[in-house]
């Protein structure tokens, strides 16, 4: 993590740095594997891998540990592919800790938000939101072909995913502007200063270049 990051966020990835797991990404894909298994071999209901706030609290403790989940095989294959793509590219340019980090700060983000809706969620799908949007952030000019064939921009994502949750925040009532931003909230507290900065950075340019065009 470089200087682009707040010191104090820094200081507290290095404290940290004890929990990074490395091949975070290969993880990840196992945990996919493994709810697909559970779920199309073995007869296990879907919703056993969802975390389920109300269970949880009646002794269900194991539903803290949710699952990615695919009913096809095919879609399985590509999230395995990006979640290895990604979390490789992530722990190369950013660190480890980092990564490992924010990726267990959007777990739980995304666990908190359920227990504000009050009701069971797809955990991962948040938790990928929240990885996506990073790595469309650290990574805006990376080019890689969606599904191998079309080319897509890592910007590209990260913008279709923030418009998203843009317009679920403006429309939506003052639960789901809760619910949105305790989601989104690992994505702002490592994010956040380095948006701000430049969005700054592009305000004074385009002041300036005003300026000299005005003489």
């Amino acid at each position: 993590m470089d200087d682009r990051f707040p010191k104090s966020l820094r200081f507290v990835i290095r404290k940290l740095s004890f929990i990074s797991l490395p091949n975070l990404g290969m993880l990840i894909a196992g945990l996919a594997v493994l709810g697909f298994v559970g779920q199309n071999m073995l007869g296990i209901p879907m919703e056993r891998f969802l975390f389920d706030p109300q269970l949880f609290l009646e002794g269900e403790y194991q539903r803290i540990f949710a699952y990615p989940n695919f009913d096809q095989p095919i879609w399985l294959f590509f999230f395995c592919l990006y979640v290895y793509f990604v979390f490789q590219m992530l722990e190369e340019s950013w660190g480890e800790a980092p990564t490992t980090i924010f990726t267990l700060l959007s777990y739980l983000a995304a666990v908190g938000a359920s227990f504000f809706a009050g009701r069971a969620l797809p955990i991962w799908e948040f938790v990928m939101q929240n990885v996506s949007l990073a790595f469309g952030t650290l990574f805006p000019e990376l080019e890689f072909y969606l599904f191998f064939v079309l080319p897509v921009k890592a910007k590209w994502l990260a913008m279709l995913a923030g418009g998203l949750f843009f317009y679920q925040f403006v429309v939506g009532s003052l639960a789901d502007k809760g619910f949105l931003a305790i989601v989104l909230s690992p994505y702002l507290i490592f994010f956040g200063p380095l948006l701000y900065k430049n969005v700054r950075t592009r305000f004074r340019v385009r002041n300036n270049r005003n300026r000299f065009d005005g003489r």
